[in-house]
């Protein structure tokens, strides 16, 4: 009974804490605290013994908005009056620097007088200290920002990982005396990756630091395997979690045993690989619970897998009440709590209805692994709509065919860092683990290659379709006792609806009307034009977003039915016009590129000359006016002539007679554009240099005298679009769309 007290108290704990990160603002926290205590006080009047366990939830409740509050005043409080201002920093190195092409990225803790023992993230913008660990201490001037914005939007990852303040270095950052100790962990964990990338192949090395290490920074820069484990729903196999912790305990069951002994020294490995994989949620998580399981036989008490769940998250939470904000934490306890609610009677209906299945080994396996699947589906799928825009609809497909695998990697990737002290023993083992490695990039890569591997939520329809079939599955729960009226009536109505909204998009898209879309990618350019069978791609870059403008097209053009595009004109070579082609190509299947022939190209031509090579994608290069006919779309490509900003490309698009322009560049450009578009009956704008002062002039918008002009613009720092564009472009009688007020712009072409 105590422990269902404790699971009371921690629920009611943990959902304070969720309010106020969600529902309750800072004025409402205190009033939310006296009115749950007061309710807790009336149920404890005489004659209401039966709702004491309501007691327990309220007060824990009004303790849980206090810890909140009394978080929030030592941590967030503090950095109010900092917003902005430049302070002269002094600070401890808390991670090794992470370092870019032209700039270095520090976490530390402040030891100044004024924010002491606050994290903050520094950008040092000469790469000075790139070569600093953790523990030594530095000084420097810096302008100090709040952590909960990222260009321009709210952004709370920074303060569920407890990092409260950005600072940009301003000058030199100068290394002081002193240094910290209680960072053998991190040298731990860098040492074990130093020895990963030593001994395992370069196409498995990054995938292999992730699943041992839960470090996905290299495997991020891998765009083509990074999108095949997300769209195969493989990513949550290398966010260290509960599964792996499953795997070490196996691991060292196996090799110690089921004592007392072992037992102590499983809980020791445990929280030492914990710590080393970085103590994210769901590896904290996965910590409390085996060490709850593993002590109860100890302590000679009954282990309670959900009052562990639910203390395991009280505890997170006491520790970072904005950890409640993670998507770790929130997917992870979202699976446990699946597995508990669903496997088991999943399980129990295979074994019911398929008895001789499960007489065999690999029978059990795949029931095993289906009834986990579905149950952790039930709640995580949600989340992951959520937060990632995406139903991972062949999840069950992609554990079935993978999952064994992944176990047998992780266990044979530890055992190959361990055997390493004999180079060659370790050599083979991590060569063996390779191939393993290898067959879950190729289970990911064809699983991916389904057209319905990833529902993409920028169908709204599927919106619905996903609400819909949770209240359908609710709804029949509650009917008669038979499987088919409970479970199969819901999921072949579910099905069927599905592919009615699949067919109904893919002819709405295909063979319906011609369509023409802006994207919102932000402060970039991604014009999307939709023919009859065939598509056109305009541009695809964007700058100060967290979104990878070719993952917006891609999601934007699969959503639709479109897996390929059969052209991809790149206005100019830089981040906001061509940042996301190598994205795009991994996504859907492009024919042709072209992009204005000019001087160098950097390290983004490389990227993008590099994307294609692996497409077998040889690009043209455009540098005098070309018309080009692809049945449903006509293009006429308009090579500008000036070398001031980088040689750049107009567009015409004509698709069922509808005529839009997307301009590379505004000012001289548009001076050149105005005689050859006089005339042309242009309906459409799509505005240069995100509608900045020097585009859009009277005599260029007259020229065209057009209908419509779309603005693509995100988060800038040039105060984007100008007033005195907007007001020019109201004058000459425009409607004027823009994508930061407006999304995502779409025109319908009637045939």
């Amino acid at each position: 009974m105590g422990v269902r007290k404790l699971a009371l108290a921690a629920c009611g704990f943990s959902a304070a804490i969720f309010a106020a990160n969600y529902i309750l603002g800072q004025e409402l926290l205190i009033y939310a605290a006296v009115l749950s205590a007061f309710l807790a006080a009336l149920l404890l009047l005489p004659g209401s013994r039966w709702l004491r366990p309501g007691v327990i939830v309220l007060l824990a409740f009004s303790v849980g908005i206090l810890a909140y509050q009394f978080h929030y005043s030592r941590t967030v409080g503090k950095t109010l009056s900092y917003n902005g201002e430049s302070h002269e920093i002094y600070a401890e190195l808390t991670a090794y620097p992470v370092v870019y092409e032209d700039y270095c990225r520090l976490e530390v803790k402040l030891l100044g007088d004024e924010l002491p023992g606050l994290k903050a993230i520094v950008y040092d913008n000469d790469i000075s200290c790139a070569e600093l660990r953790p523990g030594q201490r530095i000084s420097f001037t810096g302008t100090v920002k709040r952590a909960d914005t990222v260009y321009g939007e709210s952004y709370d990852n920074y303060y569920s990982r407890g990092i409260y303040l950005k600072i940009s270095a301003e000058g030199g950052i100068k290394l002081e005396e002193g240094q910290g100790r209680g960072y053998f962990i991190l040298r731990l964990s860098r040492g074990l990756t130093e020895r990963i990338n030593e001994i395992f192949p370069e196409d498995t090395a990054h995938f292999m630091q992730a699943l041992l290490l839960g470090d996905k920074s290299l495997l991020y820069e891998d765009q083509g395997l990074h999108l095949a484990l997300t769209r195969a729903s493989f990513m949550h196999i290398v966010a260290v979690s509960g599964m792996h912790v499953a795997f070490l305990v196996g691991l060292l069951r196996m090799l110690l045993g089921a004592g007392k002994r072992s037992s102590l020294l499983c809980l020791l490995l445990i929280w030492l690989f914990v710590l080393v994989t970085g103590a994210s949620p769901s590896a904290v998580r996965a910590g409390i619970m085996q060490s709850f399981q593993l002590t109860a036989p100890l302590l000679r008490r009954e282990n309670d897998p959900p009052s562990s769940l639910a203390f395991a998250l009280a505890l997170i939470l006491l520790e970072n009440p904005f950890s409640a904000a993670s998507i770790s934490l929130q997917l992870s306890f979202a699976a446990v709590a699946g597995i508990f609610c669903f496997a088991g009677r999943i399980y129990r209906f295979f074994a019911v209805r398929f008895p001789g299945l499960l007489r065999r080994r690999l029978g059990k396996y795949a029931a095993a692994n289906v009834a986990s699947s579905l149950g952790v589906m039930v709640f995580t799928t949600p989340l992951t709509a959520l937060h990632f825009g995406y139903i991972p609809a062949m999840a069950v497909l992609s554990n079935i065919a993978g999952l064994w695998a992944v176990s047998l990697c992780f266990g044979l990737g530890w055992t190959a860092c361990a055997l390493s002290l004999l180079p060659w023993l370790g050599y083979a083992t991590a060569w063996l683990c390779s191939w393993l490695a290898r067959y879950v990039f190729l289970v990911a890569g064809l699983v991916s290659a389904s057209p319905v591997a990833a529902l993409y939520l920028e169908n709204r329809l599927l919106v619905g379709w996903l609400l819909g079939c949770y209240a359908l599955f609710i709804l029949c729960a509650h009917l008669k006792r038979k499987f088919w009226l409970r479970i199969g009536l819901p999921s072949v109505l579910s099905l069927l609806s599905l592919t009615g909204i699949l067919c109904y998009v893919n002819y709405d898209y295909n063979r319906g009307r011609d369509t023409l879309a802006v994207v919102d990618v932000g402060q970039g350019l991604c014009t999307l034009a939709l023919g009859d069978n065939c598509t056109v791609a305009v541009g695809c870059g964007n700058l100060y977003r967290l979104d990878d403008a070719g993952e917006l097209a891609g999601q934007y053009l699969i959503s639709r039915g479109r897996y390929k595009v059969d052209m991809l004109v790149i206005p100019k070579l830089s981040e906001e016009f061509a940042g996301g082609v190598p994205m795009l190509l991994e996504m859907v299947e492009v024919e042709r590129i072209l992009l204005p022939r000019s001087r160098g190209g950097g390290e983004l031509m490389d990227e993008i000359l590099s994307a294609a090579q692996e497409q077998a994608l040889e690009p043209e290069y455009i540098d005098s006016d070309t018309r080009i006919d692809l049945g449903a779309i006509e293009l006429e490509l308009l090579a500008g002539q000036t070398e001031s900003w980088g040689r750049s490309l107009s567009v015409v698009l004509d698709i069922g007679g509808y005529r839009a322009l997307v301009t590379g560049e505004g000012g001289e450009e548009e001076a050149r554009l105005a005689p050859a578009c006089r005339g042309r009956e242009i309906r459409l704008l799509v505005a240069g240099s995100h509608g900045c002062e020097n585009s859009c002039s009277r005599s260029f918008l007259e020229a065209l005298d057009g209908e419509d002009a779309i603005v693509s613009l995100g988060f800038n720092y040039q105060d984007c679009p100008a007033d005195e564009t907007l007001e020019r472009l109201k004058l000459c009688g425009y409607n004027v769309y823009r994508t930061d007020l407006d999304g995502t712009v779409e025109i319908r072409i009637s045939e």
